[in-house]
C-alpha cells in the first residue's frame, strides 16, 4: 500500500525541538544498519539543524496527515549542500524524488550557484540510482564509517598522573566551558575565533541534550582543570549500538595517547551499558583519526561519497 504524500513545513526552532529530537532517535530511524542519510550521525544531524545560521539553511519538517514528522531536510543555500532524511516506512521513490526535487528548485529560484551536492553511503545502491536519475554525479569519498565488536572487554589506556579520564560534570560550568573550548581548539585550523566560541556555546547544550540519559561525554582533564580531549558517547538502547561522536584533542596536545584514552573509556561505557556494537565516522582524509580508531580496534566498514548536481 503507498504511503501518504508528506507535507513540507517549516522548522521553527526551540519550539520544534522535542519533536525533532524524538524523530532522530535511533528507535524511529534504525532500518537494518547505521548509515544514516542525513551528512552525519543522527545525534549531530539534531544539533546541526539549529545551527549554519550563516549559510541560509531551509529546514523543512516533513509532516503525514496525522501531522506527524516522517522525513526532515536541511537545504544550505550558501554552501550548496543538502541532505534529507526519512523515517523507514517512509523511505520510498516518490516521497525521495519529491525531497530531491524540492531541493533542486530551492537551489534554482534562491541562488545563482552553478552546482549543489548531496551524500550517500556507497552501500546505498538504491539511493544512488536514484540520485543519478535526478542528474547528480557520483563525487569522490569524503567519509569513512567505522565498525567494531563490543564481544571482549577494551583495554585500559595508560595515561600519566597528572591527567584523569572521567566523564564530565555537566552540572559544572567550568568543566563544560572547558569541553567547549576543547571542541573549538581541535577542530579549527588555528587559534579559535570569536564567532567560533559563540557558534560551541550555542550548540554544546543541544549536544549534551540530545539523549542525556543514554550518553557518556568522556573528558581527558588536567590538574588545572584544563580539558585536553573528549569523545561524547551515545548508547543506542534500542540497537544495542553504541556511537562515537564527536571525537578530538586539543591540537597542542596530539600524539600523546589521549585519543586513545577517551575512546577506550567510552568502549568500556559501551560493554556496561549493555552495547553489542560501536560505530564512529570521520573524514577519508583524517589520517590519524582513522589510525586512532583502528587502533582500539575499528575497521572501515563504508564510504560516504559527494554527489553534484549541474544547474
Amino acid at each position: 500500500m503507498a504511503q501518504p504524500n508528506l507535507v513540507a513545513t517549516a522548522f521553527r526552532g526551540d519550539e520544534d525541538a522535542a519533536e525533532l529530537r524524538s524523530f532522530f532517535l535511533p528507535e524511529r530511524q534504525f532500518a537494518g544498519d547505521a548509515r544514516w542519510r542525513f551528512d552525519t550521525s543522527l545525534k549531530s544531524a539534531y544539533v546541526n539543524t539549529f545551527e549554519y545560521l550563516n549559510h541560509a539553511p531551509v529546514v523543512q519538517l516533513w509532516r503525514d496527515p496525522a501531522g506527524d514528522v516522517q522525513a526532515v531536510s536541511r537545504i544550505c543555500l550558501g554552501t550548496g549542500e543538502w541532505f534529507f532524511q526519512a523515517s523507514p516506512e517512509f523511505r520510498d521513490e516518490s516521497t525521495a524524488v519529491r525531497i530531491i526535487d524540492q531541493a533542486d528548485a530551492a537551489f534554482r529560484l534562491l541562488t545563482d550557484l552553478g552546482s549543489w551536492r548531496t551524500v550517500i553511503y556507497e552501500s546505498d545502491v538504491a539511493g544512488t540510482e536514484l540520485l543519478a536519475a535526478a542528474g547528480y554525479e557520483p563525487g569522490p569519498r569524503d567519509e569513512v564509517f567505522m565498525t567494531m565488536p563490543l564481544d571482549s572487554e577494551p583495554a585500559v589506556a595508560a595515561v600519566t598522573g597528572s591527567v584523569e579520564v572521567r566523564v564530565l560534570d555537566a552540572e559544572n560550568p567550568a568543566e563544560l566551558h572547558e569541553r567547549a573550548l576543547a571542541q573549538v581548539d581541535a577542530f579549527s585550523g588555528g587559534e579559535p575565533s570569536e564567532s567560533a566560541l559563540k557558534w560551541i556555546h550555542r550548540s554544546l547544550p543541544h549536544q549534551l541534550s540530545f539523549a542525556p540519559a543514554q550518553s557518556a561525554n568522556v573528558v581527558a582533564m588536567d590538574i588545572d582543570g584544563r580539558c585536553l580531549a573528549f569523545a561524547d558517547v551515545y548508547f543506542d538502547v534500542a540497537n544495542l549500538i553504541g556511537e562515537f561522536e564527536p571525537v578530538g584533542t586539543r591540537r597542542s596536545e596530539q600524539r600523546r595517547g589521549l585519543s586513545k584514552a577517551v575512546l577506550l573509556h567510552g568502549l568500556a561505557a559501551m560493554r556496561t551499558a549493555g552495547m553489542t556494537e560501536a560505530v564512529v565516522r570521520t573524514g577519508v582524509e583524517n589520517k590519524p583519526a582513522i589510525a586512532a580508531y583502528e587502533s582500539v580496534g575499528f575497521k572501515i566498514a563504508d564510504y560516504r561519497v559527494t554527489l553534484d548536481r549541474a544547474r
